[in-house]
């Protein structure tokens, strides 16, 4: 697990500036503590930041071929490293160190650029081929590590984080008024699309070919799912669940290799319990788990209830972390780290977990992922319960959603039920933001960013899905939405930023690819069982948790970023929010946002998410706009 970073210019000969690609690096050292790496040739640069996990002693970056001719530099684990490197040393190949990085050298020597078809692991890489002076890009399948790329009339910039090219001085932070108003549109900014208008994030499942200047952007793998009259009815429900067990032990099993200790973090709910418990049977030593609660009683989902390290037959060794009121003081590191993830509460929680990982050990194993591959979400029963609705013109339906009880009690099921017939990107959208930020956006912006949004088509947001969409069964487009758009560009994302901000690699069992396939290949009715989410889990793991994690309902982890915007709030939130801040940077209008300000403290509306995504707007102009810098040129950020 690293930062990578990197140049490649279009003139052949023009030396790439040490210092340049050293500043690039050093902006990457959280990600990367141990070491760094550089490899530096006429028009290339290549730098790197090590978090050792594998191979301690000889497994610095970047590794090149036996002739030196190719070089490369990968953020991520390759957990099938071991059986890569028995195939290849049969085909002739020899290796210089034990690192499982080493393999994809090999692999492009032996495949070309399809190399990428046989990793199976989380993985931002970028290979250099001299005699062809090629670069490749590459991402992993599910998006779990990221890669941003640059492309100017000088050449090609890359690196782990957007601030590593902006370090170089070839970007200016300029903000994208298209990422702006898809903030506030989906809640997330969607790939290839960054918050600087001259960085782009490689797209999961995607590489980048940057060949003499020329740039190929390929998809290599796509979430698929088979027709919905194409499903397995003969293989019985118990057979999926043992399925279920076996490709999740197998996956839990090689996430599990390092040359590092290995804990967990751990919530109330099935997915990182599943995680653990299995890693607890593989396992000789004690797991160490790592718990976020919380002040409030409310979202603290450890209230009243147990977690798997209250277990003593499990052996785990439990550390707790309490989220209060006064972390929102964390706001600004969350974004300073986060950058593309604006909606910066969640990040303050998953930051504090990390933090207090980071203190025992380098790498945990999560349980994200598992909602989008199995259906896991609150929209899923949701959707079928208004199926029947959907059989209604639209217009009827659309009347229907504006009856005033409707929409104050159900708004999100008043948005869903008025958009489109079909599970389309716009249907989807509608479905899983049942927020007050779909509507903020018109009224909010400034006059200024209003008038550069026009004329836009955001139709263009989403690509079109794969051939045979229209036959697949509503649940699965609605899982596949959530596996390509709200996974990648959210959750994963978010999980890398938190985790990498303090050191730590967050490796995700239910993300394994061949793991994902399988569950694709599970009906609608057996993920779902009448409305229980997840119920195929649940089976699956009924033998190996406690009855009472095995039945418990799914709760999201929230932090109260709504209650905590009502209150009084840190000095540098309630000066990025006052008017006089608003105005100078020029997004928003500040009479809207005080007047909306006013309505969320009086409880009239809850507008919390909405006020926090203006607040993370303002801080990432503070950061990186004014640049706030500190004596090792990185902003100053408290928390």
């Amino acid at each position: 697990m690293c930062g990578i970073c990197g140049i490649v210019y279009s003139e052949r000969e023009r030396p790439v500036s040490r210092e340049t690609l050293a500043r690039m690096t050093d902006i990457l050292r959280h990600r990367g503590p141990d070491s760094d790496g550089f490899h530096v040739a006429p028009g290339i640069g290549l730098g790197f930041r090590r978090l050792s996990i594998v191979d301690l002693q000889t497994g610095d970056q970047p590794i090149t071929n036996e002739d030196g001719t190719i070089a490369v530099v990968c953020n991520g684990e390759i957990y099938n490293h071991v059986e890569l490197r028995q195939q290849l040393i049969a085909a002739g190949h020899r290796f210089k160190t034990a690192s499982d990085v080493e393999v994809i050298v090999h692999l492009y020597e032996q495949y070309g650029a399809d190399f990428v078809l046989r990793l199976r692991g989380m993985f931002g890489l970028a290979l250099w081929d001299a005699p062809r002076r090629r670069l490749l890009l590459a991402r992993d399948r599910l998006g779990i590590k990221p890669v941003h790329y640059a492309i100017t009339p000088d050449g090609l910039f890359f690196g782990s984080e957007p601030k590593a090219i902006l370090a170089s001085g070839a970007v200016a932070a300029d903000p994208d008024v298209q990422s702006l108003r898809q903030l506030f549109s989906y809640t997330r900014i969607m790939a290839p699309r960054t918050f600087v208008a001259g960085i782009r994030r490689l797209p999961a499942g995607h590489c980048l070919t940057w060949t003499n200047g020329k740039v190929e952007l390929r998809q290599y793998w796509d979430a698929e799912f088979p027709s919905r009259h194409e499903y397995e009815e003969r293989v019985s429900e118990q057979e999926w669940a043992d399925g279920l067990r076996q490709k999740l032990t197998e996956s839990v099993r090689l996430h599990l290799r390092s040359d590092v200790p290995v804990g967990t973090w751990l919530s109330a709910g099935i997915d990182s319990s599943s995680v653990t418990a299995l890693m607890s049977q593989m396992v000789p030593d004690p797991i160490k788990t790592f718990t976020l609660r919380f002040e409030d009683p409310h979202f603290d989902e450890l209230r009243n209830q147990k977690a798997l390290d209250d277990y003593p037959q499990y052996r785990l060794v439990g550390h707790r972390i309490v989220c209060r009121r006064s972390d929102l003081a964390r706001f600004p590191k969350a974004i300073w780290h986060g950058e593309d993830t604006l909606m910066g509460s969640v990040l303050i929680g998953q930051l504090m977990v990390a933090e207090a990982a980071a203190a025992h050990v380098k790498v945990v194993l999560t349980g994200e992922g598992s909602d989008e591959i199995l259906g896991g979400y609150s929209w899923y029963p949701t959707t079928r319960v208004l199926e029947p609705v959907f059989r209604l013109p639209r217009p009827m339906r659309r009347l229907l959603a504006s009856v005033p009880p409707i929409r104050r009690r159900w708004p999100g099921a008043a948005g869903t039920i008025a958009g489109p017939r079909e599970m389309n990107f716009e249907r989807y959208s509608r479905s899983i933001n049942h927020l007050r930020s779909q509507s903020a956006g018109e009224e909010l912006f400034s006059q200024d960013i209003l008038d550069r949004l026009r004329g836009y088509d955001d139709s263009v947001d989403a690509p079109p899905p794969p051939a045979g969409f229209e036959t697949w069964h509503p649940f699965a487009r609605m899982q596949y939405f959530d596996i390509k758009h709200r996974m990648a560009d959210a959750v994963v994302l978010g999980l890398d930023r938190a985790s990498m901000a303090c050191s730590v690699e967050a490796r995700v069992p239910f993300l394994d690819h061949e793991l994902v396939e399988f569950c694709a290949r599970i009906p609608p009715r057996v993920k779902m069982k009448w409305l229980r989410e997840k119920h195929i889990l649940r089976r699956a793991m009924e033998s190996i948790l406690p009855p009472d994690i095995v039945h418990r309902k799914k709760r999201p982890l929230q932090v109260p970023t709504d209650e905590w915007l009502r209150d009084d709030l840190p000095a540098f939130a309630e000066e990025l929010l006052s008017e006089t801040a608003l105005r100078a940077t020029g997004y928003f209008k500040p009479e809207r946002v005080t007047a909306l300000r006013r309505r969320h403290r009086e409880r009239k509306e809850n507008l919390g998410q909405v006020l926090g995504a203006v607040l993370g707007v303002q801080v990432w102009h503070d950061l990186f706009r004014r640049r706030a810098l500190d004596r090792n040129g990185i902003p100053c950020v408290t928390g």
